[in-house]
């Protein structure tokens, strides 16, 4: 049954505002719990061992409001929330830890790595997301948290997150393993049309995979040393194995960039040889050609005393002439196995 315009329209007014993603309550032993708008702003603080992971976008300006006034994170962070830094970068203190991690689009095309960014803060019994653009690993955690994973602490979860960000990472890289795959199949095969624009669109690519992975993963290698009460051990864990994935991930994505790399190189070497070979043939057609060019010209200069001009069957010696030279050449420069 359809609903009124006027109900449906206080119905989505009631949910909160549009730039609210999700939000869940983690409690022990128990399934995620999904959370509104007014829940959000006036939930009291978790009880021991319960936590809230809160996800937006900063484009609604009542969410923007919420992170510089209403959301219980301290002043740094609440600024840090609330900015446009595009850089990862990881803050620890006393109160908790905020920091930027650098995730792919979820609309970015099948041949582009486009990046968004990712702010977050995190507590003993609060973590909140906020980006400007649909990012694939908060997406990837979102429907974990939906089919019923549960969490122990806020540093579980953001080791789940740390381990999406690898999924797609992953993901992209294996994408791009396989072009370069045809690609090395179809260079084996001599067919270049499209392969050197297809090798300059992998390498960049792979060089935007290795500008975002590398520096993040040097700054979430800090997070398995906090010093924290809320940061359990086995969480600390799961997130030191999410920084060895990208560890993992930086490597494979060095030798797929140097391994498109040598292809390009192959490719300009088949090119090179290939068109030395055509300037081979071009210059002995012009050597064997050269005698009869000579020949031609002294017999078109239009002179007096000129020989043959009286003489039938003059044309047919001359051009026996100009075969004879152009033979006798080709056997010079075979003899000299220059052809």
């Amino acid at each position: 049954m359809t609903l009124p315009a006027a109900q449906s329209r206080l119905l989505s007014l009631s949910a909160g505002p549009g730039g609210l993603i999700c939000a869940f309550r983690f409690q022990p032993d128990t399934a995620p719990v999904r959370l509104n708008w007014h829940e959000v702003q006036g939930a009291p603080p978790p009880e021991s061992g319960a936590f809230h992971w809160i996800h937006a976008k900063t484009a609604d300006s009542r969410i923007q409001d919420w992170l510089e006034h209403g959301a219980d994170v301290p002043e740094e962070a609440r600024a840090f929330l609330a900015g446009r830094d595009t850089r990862p970068c990881l803050h620890v203190s006393e109160e908790g830890v905020h920091g930027l991690l650098v995730d792919l689009k979820m609309d970015s095309e099948a041949d582009d790595a486009e990046k968004g960014v990712l702010h977050f803060f995190m507590n003993d019994g609060l973590l909140i997301t906020v980006r400007t653009r649909a990012l694939q690993s908060t997406d990837r955690l979102r429907r974990r948290v939906e089919d019923g994973r549960s969490y122990g602490c806020t540093a579980a979860l953001l080791g789940d997150l740390v381990e999406c960000l690898a999924e797609g990472y992953a993901a992209r890289l294996e994408m791009l393993t396989d072009e370069v795959d045809d690609i090395e199949a179809s260079v084996l095969s001599d067919r270049r049309e499209r392969d050197r624009g297809a090798l300059s669109s992998v390498r960049r690519q792979l060089a935007e995979l290795r500008r975002q992975v590398h520096p993040e993963r040097h700054m979430l290698g800090r997070l398995p040393a906090l010093r924290h009460a809320w940061a359990e051990p086995q969480a600390l864990d799961h997130l030191a194995e999410g920084v060895d994935t990208l560890g993992h991930l930086s490597a494979s994505i060095e030798s797929l960039y140097e391994r498109a790399k040598l292809l390009q190189e192959e490719i300009a070497a088949q090119m090179s040889e290939e068109m030395n070979r055509n300037l081979l043939v071009l210059s002995v057609l012009t050597a064997m050609l050269m005698p009869a060019t000579l020949l031609s010209g002294i017999f078109g200069m239009n002179v007096a005393d000129l020989p043959g001009l009286q003489t039938p069957g003059a044309f047919w010696w001359v051009l026996g002439v100009m075969v004879a030279l152009g033979l006798a050449t080709l056997g010079f420069l075979k003899r000299l196995r220059l052809w």
